[in-house]
């Protein structure tokens, strides 16, 4: 009888598993068709009664981001994440775009190095690393620029500015500093990856012209 029970366990967990790759199938052809909308709520399905399945959270996080839902696809992704599966790094680096896409850059910048850690010859994730650090050193410039520009204007209109003059050179300060932190934090994500890049095997990615991004 034993027996019996542990045969039949044995045929139902096989008939489960042959369902959820005919629905992960469907879910990846619909994907393909860039029909989103149908792929993620298939996904989400398969989700509802196999929620650690790792393949469906990144087809759902993936399904999302192309829809422009970003917190679905932070939540989908952050799922992957904690599957520590084969999907993990891509889930990491896609996660991190779906919080760029979201304007959520500095979380952005924190998961790429993550993925980057993951992957140290994860090429896309450092261009996308690179690409906010360069846009908030420009930001960073853009406005020492505007406080030079608007303390300037001050000190000619009441022939003073001393006060003013002193905010500046403190914003500036500040400014310098927060720009020194953050080249100092990417080159040693960067160090960390060309230490160990012997180590790891290549991620799979596709190269744009902004951010670059993974799916399927």
């Amino acid at each position: 009888m034993r027996k019996l029970i542990l045969l039949l366990l044995m045929f139902t967990a096989c008939s489960a598993w042959a369902g959820v790759q005919a629905d992960l199938r469907e879910s990846g052809k619909l994907y393909q068709e860039q029909k989103y909308g149908q792929a993620l709520a298939k996904y989400n399905e398969i989700l509802r009664y196999s929620p650690q399945n790792e393949d469906a959270s990144f087809g759902a996080g993936a399904a999302a981001y192309y829809l422009k839902d970003y917190g679905t696809a932070e939540s989908a992704f952050k799922q992957a994440v904690r599957q520590e599966g084969k999907l993990q790094q891509d889930a990491l680096f896609n996660l991190g775009n779906a919080y760029y896409r979201a304007g959520d850059k500095q979380q952005a910048k924190e998961i790429y190095r993550q993925a980057i850690l993951k992957n140290p010859k994860d090429k896309e994730a450092v261009h996308n690393l690179q690409l906010i650090l360069e846009e908030q050193q420009n930001q960073n410039n853009q406005n020492d620029q505007n406080n030079q520009n608007q303390n300037q204007n001050s000190s000619n209109q009441s022939g003073g500015g001393n006060n003013n003059d002193k905010n500046s050179s403190e914003e500036q300060q500040q400014n310098t500093a927060q720009d020194k932190e953050n080249k100092d934090a990417a080159q040693r994500v960067m160090q960390m990856a060309r230490e160990n890049e012997y180590k790891k095997p290549q991620a799979a990615g596709t190269a744009q012209d902004d951010t670059v991004e993974k799916d399927w």
